[in-house]
């Protein structure tokens, strides 16, 4: 769908992009007081050379590659060369005028507008005095490609630029928050502010075939369809980016390679960033497994789990948790397992409300292997937590080791068991728990750690006879991404975030010993 939108309706001819940006003035008086000439241009009108200072309000919601982030999610952002603004307005000496000026350094840009009458002001002047407020809209660099953007370079009256619809979409979020955003001003004040007025919708969908190139269909309520091809990953997932007009129903259809995407009733603000993250993969009722389960890549685990069972993902799989309630019994040997165990590398998306705890006091809610990587993302919830003694919510149990975890969203609260963090290491009783690094770049996170023990890295050591046993974790990084964290020690623990307490466990102080079974 193409819309054409109009700044002004200019009364003259205005030149071509091509001819603006390269329209010379007659003398460098001119230029330097930017002072219009005596004689038209080709009759086309008359040139005003221009040089105006730009500012962006920033997208609200996630970064992209040149943005500045002010701690509340909102910023200021960079030009890149091959940047344009396209100015326009009318003025009663004038008359009309518009021009494509191009980025210069920093917030500058400089080029030339054409008035339709003769006009001896200065710049300033003109777009300061112009009847209904001279607007700009930015075109970024390489907008041709993505044919989203298209100015108007006829030789006509009504000169402006269209918007094609149905072509907003790009393979990247960074890409559509950068062509899409349409970041426009609507007023000149010493300058131009530009604020986008369309919203991002950024997708990542797995559960599809891998390296295959799949089709794209998405129809929001009352909207033109916007369709395209995208190759997924070698784990089977898709990602790709929409840029929305403000006040538009997200609740509508979205196909990817045939499977039809369930999709969140929200409706567009502009400069909002939405991320949206399914599984086209028919979903697994818990509710329905009796026996040991491991969960592939690309599947959807749904339903509340009624057995003694060991869930597991398997090595290099992304899953989907769609409100799941995995409810350990909490006595001894029930099953000697985490809630989920992670034994490779895993992908954890969180959709609705999810709720895990683990199987035996000494095993934590999810399991991240040594040496593995365990990464939690989406927009759910997840409440997780060991069963009782000595094991973590997220990472490990009582005397292992566990690998690293990511968190990049979701809403995640996360308890250790007594001596366990509540993200990170268990405690360590005859042998060194430890965990690996931790880095949380989105989400909202509240981890508390059980007594003696880190809300955020590790849990207590041991100091019986002397010998040495801590519980240790690596590097813990938090990024400005987060919407918020809060970490809270355990009693008589040192730290909220890092290092737990070595404390003196006497024999009998804790009813089971040894190290973990079956993880």
């Amino acid at each position: 769908m193409k819309t054409k939108n109009i700044f002004k309706t200019l009364a003259f001819a205005m030149l071509m992009p091509a001819m603006l940006l390269t329209t010379a003035c007659s003398s460098e008086d001119d230029a330097l007081n930017n002072t219009a000439n005596s004689q038209p241009v080709a009759n086309k009108g008359y040139a005003l050379p221009v040089t105006v200072n730009v500012t962006r309000e920033g997208d609200k919601g996630s970064n992209r590659a040149s943005y500045t982030d002010n701690g509340d999610k909102t910023g200021s952002l960079a030009f890149s060369a091959g940047d344009q603004l396209f100015v326009a307005g009318s003025d009663s000496k004038a008359g009309d005028f518009a021009g494509l000026l191009t980025w210069q350094s920093e917030g500058t840009f400089s080029g030339t507008i054409m008035t339709e009458n003769e006009y001896d002001g200065t710049a300033e002047e003109l777009l300061s005095s112009a009847t209904d407020g001279a607007e700009a809209l930015l075109i970024p660099a390489g907008y041709k490609s993505y044919e989203y953007l298209e100015l108007d370079d006829e030789i006509t009256s009504d000169a402006g630029y269209y918007c094609n619809k149905d072509n907003a979409f790009a393979l990247t979020k960074a890409a559509a928050v950068e062509q899409f955003s349409f970041e426009l001003a609507e007023t000149y004040s010493s300058g131009f502010t530009l604020s986008p007025q369309n919203a991002i919708v950024s997708f990542t969908i797995s559960g599809l075939t891998a390296n295959k190139e799949v089709a794209v269909s998405f129809n929001p309520i009352d909207y033109v369809v916007i369709s395209k091809n995208v190759t997924t990953s070698a784990e089977g997932v898709a990602t790709f980016a929409i840029g929305l007009d403000a006040d538009v129903q997200l609740g509508g259809t979205l196909t990817v390679d045939g499977n039809n995407i369930a999709m969140p009733t929200k409706t567009t603000e502009a400069g909002h960033i939405y991320n949206i993250s399914r599984s086209a993969a028919p979903a697994t009722d818990l509710s329905t497994i009796s026996s040991d389960y491991e969960v592939k890549n690309g599947e959807v685990l749904t339903g509340t789990l009624g057995s003694n069972v060991k869930i597991s993902i398997a090595d290099g799989a992304t899953v989907t948790l769609k409100d799941v309630d995995i409810n350990g019994s909490g006595t001894w040997k029930s099953g000697e397992y985490a809630g989920i165990t992670c034994a490779g590398n895993a992908t954890i998306i969180l959709e609705g409300t999810n709720s895990v705890k683990g199987f035996d006091e000494d095993y934590p809610g999810i399991f991240a292997a040594e040496g593995k990587t365990l990464t939690i993302q989406g927009t759910g919830s997840l409440n997780v937590s060991s069963n009782g003694i000595g094991a973590a919510g997220i990472g490990g149990g009582e005397d292992g080791a566990c690998g690293n975890i990511v968190i990049s969203g979701g809403t995640i609260t996360a308890t250790g068991g007594e001596g366990a963090a509540g993200i990170g290491s268990g405690q360590s009783y005859d042998g060194n728990a430890s965990c690996g690094n931790i880095t949380i770049s989105g989400g909202t996170i509240t981890a508390t750690g059980g007594d003696d023990a880190a809300g955020i890295g590790s849990g207590s050591g041991n100091t019986t006879s002397g010998v040495n046993r801590p519980s240790t974790c690596g590097t813990i990084t938090i990024t400005s991404g987060v919407t918020q964290v809060t970490a809270t020690k355990g009693s008589g623990a040192t730290n909220s975030i890092g290092s737990g307490k070595k404390k003196h466990l006497r024999h009998g102080d804790h009813r089971r010993h040894g190290v973990l079974g079956r993880l």
